[in-house]
């Protein structure tokens, strides 16, 4: 049996959602500004994470192309920043070392999807739904001609709608490299209702994208009108891709209307 992580932002969605006075006014607390740190010598600015190599790459003693070769780099390695230059070098460390220095543009950011328990959340809005969600990884999926992959996730949906009870599950993916595959770390999450769709193999999904700089998620939009609505709460504080995981599932809760709802209760026995 798979054991459970309690993301208590569900607690966090459970009182805003319901709460529209709060969703309209409240914004998600920006992270606090990090001091100026030293690596190898040189002042640079705290930028914690994961790259993704896209071209073969060398690690530099200082940030600058004519500075002493320390290693190279292969295409397709994972490397782990802390640092960035006030221009395009980040500070490379492995294994507890400092290695040195990499030109940003051959890298890509990169988040790791994986989830090593369960979450267990809750999601209420106020005069609709009011669910218990589990969040299971399923594994990753390739994404053809790209060196990065897709986590994916089951959903179990336990929800009272009205008077009404409905279980449902629904794939969710985050996207490992940035949305649009741009510099800025800004992942896509989506939830698909498989058992809504527009037609023509449309099936209705929810879209959520993670900003991990801003330490937030924020409502994207949905695929099928008919069965959208504006969320109240349009964004929410996420500081890792649980949280951003477990915010998603209730901002998308809060984005499915009352059709949405009246045809998923009929597809069900």
């Amino acid at each position: 049996m798979a054991s459970v992580l309690s993301v208590f932002l569900a607690a966090l969605l459970a009182a805003t959602i319901s709460t529209p006075a709060w969703t309209a006014q409240k914004k998600a607390k920006q992270p606090d500004q990090k001091p100026a740190m030293t690596f190898l010598g040189v002042k640079v600015k705290p930028h914690t994470g994961f790259y993704l190599v896209l071209k073969d790459v060398n690690i530099r003693a200082k940030p600058k192309t004519k500075s002493k070769k320390i290693a190279s780099l292969k295409a397709g390695k994972r490397i782990r920043v802390v640092a960035k230059t006030a221009g395009a070098w980040v500070a490379v460390r492995e294994g507890g070392k400092d290695l040195g220095f990499v030109f940003g543009q051959y890298l890509m950011p990169q988040i790791d999807g994986k989830l090593e328990k369960d979450i267990k959340g809750k999601a209420q809005v106020t005069g609709g739904a009011d669910c218990d969600f589990n969040i299971h990884f399923e594994g990753k999926s390739p994404v053809e001609g790209e060196l990065f992959e897709i986590a994916d996730y089951d959903v179990l949906w336990n929800c009272r709608q009205g008077s009404r009870k409905v279980k449902f599950q629904t794939p969710m993916f985050i996207t490992e490299a940035p949305f649009q595959l741009g510099s800025k770390r800004i992942y896509q999450i989506s939830i698909d209702i498989l058992d809504l769709d527009g037609g023509y193999e449309e099936v209705f999904s929810t879209t959520v994208l993670y900003d991990e700089d801003k330490a937030k998620i924020v409502f994207d939009g949905v695929s099928i009108k008919k069965y959208g609505q504006p969320p109240k709460l349009k964004e929410a504080p996420a500081k890792s891709v649980a949280q951003a995981l477990a915010g998603a599932a209730g901002i998308a809760l809060s984005a499915w209307n009352q059709s949405a709802w009246t045809d998923l209760i009929k597809s069900k026995p």
